[in-house]
C-alpha cells in the first residue's frame, strides 16, 4: 500500500479508535472496510446501519480470522454505531461546527479544573487501571472518581471553589456528586476532544480544512505548514 493510502489507514484507526497493527495481514481491505464503517452514522435508519455494517464487516471473510484483532475491534465499533449512533455525530458535522464544538469543550473544561474536578490524581488512576481489565474506561473513571469523593480535602476543596454552603452533611453529598458526575463529563469532553483533533487532521490532509480552522483547534502545537497532504506523501 502507498504512503497516502496508509497514511489514510492511520487515520482512520485513530478516529474510530482501532489499533493499526490489527489491519495486518491486509492493511489495504482495512482502509476500504474502515472508510465505509466512517461513513455509516450518516445512514439515519436503524435497520439499514445494521444492515450496511453487516455488508460491510462481511468483507473480512477469508482475509481476517474471526476472532483476529482486527474483526473484534471492529465488532466493537459496529455495536457502538448501532446502538449508540449519536456517540459518532461528529463524524458527519461541518469542519465549522466540530471547530466551535472544540472550542465550546476547551471552555468547559477550564471551568471543572478551575473548579478542582478532573484533577483527582491517583484515585482517578487506580480507577482506570481497574476499568481497564473489563474493557470500559467508562467504569474506571466512575470508580476512581467515587474513590476520590471519599477523600475529605478533596471535598472540601471542590466545595470551595462551587461555593457551596450548605450543612456540613448535606454539602459532603452535594460535593461527592459534583466529584462523581463533573469527572465523568470531564473525561467525556477529553474523549470529544481527541476525537474531533484526529477528524480535524484528517480532513486537513485531504484538503478540507483551513490552515486558519487547524489553528483553532491544534493552536501552536502543530503548525499547518509543516503538514504534507495525502496526495504529497
Amino acid at each position: 500500500m502507498d504512503a497516502e493510502n496508509q497514511e489514510r489507514l492511520r487515520a482512520y484507526c485513530a478516529i474510530l479508535d482501532v489499533r493499526e497493527s490489527s489491519t495486518e495481514p491486509n492493511p489495504a481491505l482495512a482502509l476500504q472496510i474502515l472508510a465505509r464503517m466512517y461513513l455509516v452514522p450518516t445512514i439515519e435508519d436503524h435497520g439499514e446501519r445494521n444492515r450496511a455494517l453487516n455488508e460491510i464487516r462481511g468483507n473480512l471473510r477469508g482475509e481476517f480470522d474471526a476472532w483476529s484483532p482486527f474483526a473484534t475491534e471492529t465488532a466493537r465499533v459496529a455495536a457502538m454505531m448501532q446502538e449508540l449512533p449519536n456517540w459518532f455525530n461528529h463524524l458527519n458535522e461541518s469542519t465549522e461546527a466540530l471547530v466551535e464544538r472544540y472550542k465550546s469543550l476547551s471552555t468547559a473544561i477550564r471551568i471543572l479544573q478551575y473548579l478542582g474536578v478532573g484533577a483527582t490524581g491517583s484515585a482517578i488512576a487506580a480507577g482506570l487501571a481497574e476499568g481497564s481489565k473489563q474493557n470500559s474506561v467508562r467504569a474506571g473513571v466512575e470508580r476512581g472518581a467515587r474513590r476520590a469523593a471519599g477523600q475529605g480535602p478533596l471535598l472540601e476543596e471542590v466545595q470551595r471553589r462551587a461555593r457551596i454552603r450548605m450543612t456540613p452533611a448535606r454539602a459532603g453529598i452535594v460535593g461527592a456528586a459534583i466529584i462523581i458526575g463533573g469527572t465523568l463529563a470531564y473525561h467525556n469532553a477529553l474523549e470529544q476532544q481527541e476525537q474531533i483533533r484526529e477528524i480535524i487532521m484528517h480532513r486537513f490532509q485531504e484538503g478540507e480544512v483551513t490552515d486558519a480552522q487547524f489553528r483553532d483547534v491544534f493552536g501552536d502545537r502543530i503548525d499547518p505548514a509543516n503538514l504534507k497532504k495525502y496526495w504529497e506523501l
